[in-house]
């Protein structure tokens, strides 16, 4: 056989091996039960970063599958599996070097929610370090919270599981006076929970959301999907999209 044939053998047989492994491995993408940013509807995840997710991912060709998670779960995931992002995420400096991050793609706003008998006026983050405060395990609220100076910070694993500590006694080790959340989502999350004496107390601030991935996801694949982002505010579908789901910042 002469070298060139053996060549072109070699070479079919490469080829005939990447047909048989399928198609290339879609990037996974994992969030939580955030609604309206991304949430489970009649079994099928939507919302508005959801979509703005999802059409990132046509643009700039790279496969995706979904899953949702409680928040503490996908986040660790995220940092242990090369070919995993997460969101809707917030982009803080001591998240910075854990992934590589694509967006904004979307918004969420953040608020302090109490029982409807809590009586304090709450003005200011400082206010807060006189309470007992809810928080979600590995959120961004959490480190926020804790650069105010507020310490007194307990975090769960589900933010479902906080509406409901609102209400228990205060000599209850497990009662909180207030829950940090996003104030999108907080009547919903706690009308699943079963509590519907909620009142808002303070709203912190709007704050942009990311994809994060993990630090294994090709720099290119990330590129082309931060051009894909780029994309979507320069032709208005991510400002659609925030007010489509009633998300848009305040100004």
């Amino acid at each position: 056989m002469s070298i060139p044939m053996r060549f072109g053998f070699a070479r079919i047989a490469f080829v005939a091996a990447m047909l048989a492994s399928g198609p290339v491995h879609a990037l996974k993408m994992l969030t939580e039960e955030n609604p309206p940013l991304n949430y489970t509807e009649n079994g099928r995840l939507t919302g508005a970063s959801l979509e703005a997710v999802t059409e990132m991912g046509k643009r700039a060709k790279v496969p995706m599958s979904f899953e949702a998670l409680v928040w503490e779960k996908a986040y660790l995931r995220a940092q242990s599996e090369s070919d995993t992002c997460l969101f809707s995420t917030a982009r803080q400096d001591n998240r910075e070097r854990l992934f590589r991050w694509v967006g904004p793609i979307g918004y969420q706003r953040w608020a302090i929610y109490a029982a409807g008998d809590f009586k304090d006026p709450v003005k200011s983050l400082q206010e807060l370090t006189k309470y007992r405060v809810g928080a979600v395990k590995f959120d961004a609220k959490v480190e926020y919270l804790m650069q105010s100076g507020v310490t007194d910070i307990r975090d769960v694993g589900d933010d479902a599981l906080n509406p409901p500590r609102l209400m228990l006694p205060k000599s209850d080790p497990a009662h909180i006076d207030l829950w940090i959340t996003g104030a999108h989502s907080a009547q919903q999350v706690a009308e699943k929970a079963g509590v519907k004496n909620l009142k808002l107390v303070w709203t912190v601030s709007d704050a942009p959301t990311w994809l994060a991935c993990n630090r294994g996801v090709p720099q290119a694949t990330v590129d082309a999907l931060q051009r894909a982002a780029d994309a979507l505010v320069k032709d208005g579908t991510l400002k659609r999209l925030t007010q489509k789901y009633g998300t848009a910042p305040k100004r």
